[in-house]
């Protein structure tokens, strides 16, 4: 019976202790570098697909353009117009170009 009840006990203290010091929590953009533009960005995207999908591309400036006309032409994604086009641009050519710097591994 002490057993079981030191068991027991160990599994209520084990399940109630924070994480371990040190350990990130998930970020709130999933895989995407918390950087400006990644909320424009992460709301953009995740809708329909997993911010995964994002971050393995590795386009240019130019591609990741193209890619946005594609989402809106072929997969009904609600248009991203200027100054918000810009930013999502921006931020996807700095983290997630050809070189792919922040490719999660």
């Amino acid at each position: 019976m002490r057993t079981i009840l030191a068991a027991a006990l160990l599994l209520v203290v084990c399940a109630a202790a924070p994480a371990v010091p040190g350990t990130p929590e998930p970020d709130e953009f999933g895989l995407m570098v918390a950087a400006p533009g990644a909320s424009e960005t992460f709301y953009a995207c995740t809708p329909c697909h997993s911010e995964r999908i994002v971050v393995q591309q590795g386009l240019t400036r130019e591609q990741w353009d193209e890619a946005l006309d594609l989402m809106v032409e072929e997969h009904e994604m609600e248009p991203i117009e200027g100054d918000a086009r810009t930013v999502i641009l921006d931020y996807l050519a700095e983290h997630y170009g050809p070189d792919r710097p922040n490719f999660p591994r």
